[in-house]
């Protein structure tokens, strides 16, 4: 079920640079959340040059989310964020001032996954 996207201006990952960010991710999430590897999703979306802006001036924003079951405490998502920021911020190169980084929880009864509705991530 977790899905994340990253958006951020055209080349500023490759190839290279977004399997070696998914596979982080992928490694991260796995290990704190006990998921299989076939459940983690990642999905980049690029914008063109000059389609970026941070308090109204252009920038090379770096936005990340995170759509997951809800029931994970505070502290796990915090231990989360810090670690997908610095995951990014490695990948990216992007400044602390330009990355956005969100985490968006929906009930397990509202996300399938491989044809099934999820379990409460207390049964997962």
């Amino acid at each position: 079920m977790p899905l994340y996207t990253i958006t951020c201006a055209q080349d500023l990952l490759d190839d290279a640079g977004r399997e070696l960010l998914a596979t982080g991710i992928t490694d991260l999430h796995t290990r704190m959340a006990g998921v299989p590897a076939e459940w983690v999703h990642v999905i980049f979306q690029d914008f063109p040059p000059n389609h970026g802006f941070t308090a109204g001036r252009r920038a090379d924003v770096v936005a990340m989310t995170l759509v997951i079951r809800e029931g994970r405490s505070p502290e796990y998502k915090e231990t989360m964020l810090t670690a997908l920021w610095r995951l990014l911020q490695e990948a990216t190169g992007a400044a602390d001032d330009q990355i956005v980084i969100g985490i968006q929880e929906v009930p397990p009864s509202q996300a399938m996954e491989m044809g099934q509705i999820m379990p409460d991530v207390a049964d997962a």
